[in-house]
């Protein structure tokens, strides 16, 4: 099928296959960092985990890697979670109604919607990137959901797109955030993969939050750019309102009672590494640039025999999303 057929919205439900055959995340490869190791290594008799949604320390790193990237906001608009899985799903929870998001999307957005039992449908993106829903697509798939008496009130993004390898332009991101903030939907966006850019002086990532300050949720799992897969951490931004603070509490009374607690050491490791010492970011550059010649000789081989793929712009895992063959 080609990117631009359209079809009519549909909640993806069983016939896609139960939550525990869910594809787990892939690795990128890499070995510890020795300057992460001896920050976990350090606090290893550490023995208590941190409070739910994060500590002080971790929670006051991460406001210092966003305000690095014109994102401001204070530790109380932070909230942690051993994993993006879990902060995920804690977000859908505290957010009532049906879920949006774009097609194809991260494999571990689907199978947190199914598990809440909330409806959930597939948004197609436009041809130039992923990780975006196409505006009107977006604003034709809200009316429809509704004319079928769904409540869409949830949109999840990703501008450096992990499934894709893609990077949104500024233009679109603005677009499609300001469709969905004009139809009551709040926006989580999926910034994980942000720091990955494959070439970081020739492209410009725009959160969607510098747009709709009081509209977008920013999640990033830092066990993708900056810690070990094996180091569960990630951490979402909440809007400065009174509306984003009653829903960070809900999250962090879900996140209690799922038992979702960060372990210290982890947490030490993972404020350590938002801080963005030298090694950490001459770490990410080299990632980045190893990645990128992967990606790139995959790209090739996938248009020699005839296949149309986007060219990789970000992300570290490598995917190959075909717009159709030949």
């Amino acid at each position: 099928m080609h990117w631009s057929e359209r079809e009519p919205p549909r909640p993806l439900g069983e016939d896609h296959g139960p939550v525990r055959y869910g594809p787990p995340a892939p690795d990128p490869g890499l070995p510890v960092l020795p300057e992460l190791a001896a920050v976990l290594a350090a606090s290893a008799a550490r023995t208590r985990p941190e409070p739910p949604g994060g500590g002080t320390i971790l929670r006051e790193a991460a406001c210092a890697y966003w305000e690095r990237r014109g994102l401001h906001g204070g530790p109380g608009d932070v909230a942690a979670a051993p994993g993006v899985q879990s902060l995920v799903l804690a977000l859908i929870a505290a957010h009532a109604g049906d879920v949006l998001m774009p097609r194809p999307c991260p494999a571990t957005w689907m199978p947190q919607a199914r598990l809440l039992g909330r409806p959930a449908y597939h948004v197609p993106t436009p041809a130039e990137c992923g990780g975006i829903p196409d505006p009107y697509a977006l604003l034709e798939t809200v009316r429809r959901v509704r004319a079928e008496g769904g409540r869409p009130r949830l949109l999840l993004i990703s501008v450096a797109d992990d499934p894709t390898a893609t990077l949104a332009p500024p233009e679109l991101v603005r677009e499609a955030c300001e469709a969905a903030v004009s139809e009551g939907l709040h926006v989580v966006s999926d910034e994980t993969w942000r720091d990955t850019l494959h070439r970081p002086h020739d492209t410009v990532m725009l959160s969607p939050a510098e747009m709709c300050p009081d509209d977008v949720t920013v999640v990033s799992d830092l066990a993708g750019a900056l810690t070990p897969s094996a180091w569960p951490v990630a951490v979402a931004r909440f809007p400065a309102t009174a509306r984003a603070s009653a829903r960070r509490a809900r999250v962090l009374d879900i996140l209690t009672a799922l038992g979702a607690l960060v372990a210290e050491p982890v947490a030490r490791a993972a404020a350590h590494a938002l801080h963005e010492p030298a090694a950490v970011t001459e770490r990410i550059r080299q990632a980045a640039r190893l990645q990128a010649q992967v990606a790139s000789a995959a790209h090739r081989a996938v248009l020699t025999v005839g296949a149309l793929a986007r060219p990789p712009q970000a992300g570290r895992h490598l995917y190959v999303c075909l717009l159709y063959t030949s």
